[in-house]
């Protein structure tokens, strides 16, 4: 594909309706359309298609992915996804984990979704890290639609030798879920520890359980502080939060807020959604992510960014930012934007209006990542291929990686 491609005739989320001339992987130029010149060289119609940022899904779990129908879940308490998932003998089987993960991969792509983070557990069994080696097999594979950044999350029981091969095998990140530790402050202390001594960030689960009695985001927030710990730490559910009143929400919101702590929050998952309205206006940084997708934690779960900013209950441009910007924030990535200069990964959906998008989730899709066309609707046949004025190719846009 050539390094320049105009998108003619988008329309920009403020109503304009511009072309957009991509250049080097970057948006270029912002044009009037209509001009007679204007449909020359490589080009793709998006006339009736609004174009916005890319989103990026910060928070899923690829290893348990599709598995609904056939490990199902147990009913009694919170923990009863995590007790049918362990007890799965096949779920780290390389084949069956290479067949779902790479399927779930192209949907989101074909959803709109360039940049992605999974987590994955580590640690148990006689192949520890099998995870996490398929899935940095499928991250070379997937390198040219999508960024996919591996979290290794340590099982109870992990070592710290095991933590630290997980990052040798191709994990970006560390991740763990404290509250199944004998003490999870002090797991959260050893986590600090072993990510400061790898160079990498931490992606912890957070107050997701149901003991009133424990809330530790904040803790984290002022050991972020008070030790200088200066890699990116993310923390995700934080249900716990919804037990506060108003008052503390507010002051454990200034405390997150002022560590530089990013937050993700889970919208779709059931009965565990953390108050995002009150932490944005405490000033947090709060991404938005699907987490489960068809397994036991969600049968019902969808790889799909428009339902997921649809879920946060935000208005319609802060309710984008959180699964495109703010999403990209949390994974380390460049924000895609529309403004001359930015990096061209960019979403193009058949409607009229974001809030449009938002409600009625259109299938009709194009993703751009990089300023290359990586995946698009079967309907969108129209692409420009002919360097004379006036005259369009109708070559089809793919729908897959």
């Amino acid at each position: 594909m050539s390094d320049t491609i105009t998108l003619f005739g988008a329309t920009l989320p403020d109503g304009r309706t511009r072309d957009v001339v991509l250049r080097n992987g970057r948006v270029a130029v912002l044009r009037e359309p209509g001009r007679p010149y204007s449909r020359a060289g490589a080009g793709l119609d998006l006339t009736g298609y609004l174009l916005l940022p890319a989103p990026a899904e910060p928070h899923v779990h690829l290893d348990r992915a599709l598995t609904w129908e056939p490990v199902g879940s147990d009913p009694d308490g919170r923990d009863g996804a995590w007790r049918s998932w362990l007890v799965r003998p096949a779920r780290y089987r390389p084949g069956d984990l290479r067949r779902r993960s790479r399927e779930v991969l192209r949907t989101l792509v074909v959803r709109g979704v360039t940049a992605v983070r999974t987590h994955l557990d580590i640690g148990e069994g006689r192949t520890p890290l099998r995870s996490v080696e398929v899935m940095a097999e499928l991250r070379a594979e997937f390198h040219r639609v999508l960024d996919l950044q591996i979290v290794a999350v340590p099982t109870p029981g992990a070592s710290d030798r095991t933590i630290v091969d997980a990052v040798g095998a191709g994990a970006r990140v560390i991740g763990g879920r404290p509250r199944f530790a004998p003490d999870c402050r002090q797991e959260i202390r050893r986590l600090l520890r072993l990510a400061d001594r790898v160079e990498v960030g931490l992606d912890l689960h957070l107050d997701d359980g149901f003991d009133p009695r424990l809330l530790v985001v904040g803790d984290l927030a002022r050991l972020l502080r008070a030790s200088g710990f200066d890699r990116p730490v993310t923390a995700s559910h934080l249900a716990g939060l919804n037990r506060l009143s108003p008052s503390a929400l507010g002051r454990v919101g200034e405390t997150i807020a002022a560590s530089g702590m990013r937050v993700v929050a889970l919208p779709s998952e059931r009965g565990c959604g953390l108050p995002i309205r009150e932490l944005v206006a405490a000033g947090v940084t709060v991404a938005a992510g699907g987490d489960h997708l068809r397994d036991a934690g969600h049968p019902m779960g969808l790889a799909d960014p428009l339902a997921t900013a649809a879920a946060t209950g935000l208005a319609p441009a802060r309710a984008w930012a959180a699964v495109a910007g703010h999403a990209r924030g949390v994974l380390g990535l460049e924000a895609g934007g529309l403004e001359p200069g930015a990096r061209a990964d960019l979403f193009a959906v058949r409607a009229h209006s974001l809030s449009e998008a938002l409600r009625t989730r259109p299938q009709d899709r194009v993703a751009i990542r990089a300023g290359r066309v990586v995946a698009g609707s079967a309907r969108l046949a129209r692409l420009a291929g002919s360097a004379r004025p006036g005259r369009t190719g109708r070559t089809r846009v793919p729908e897959a990686a």
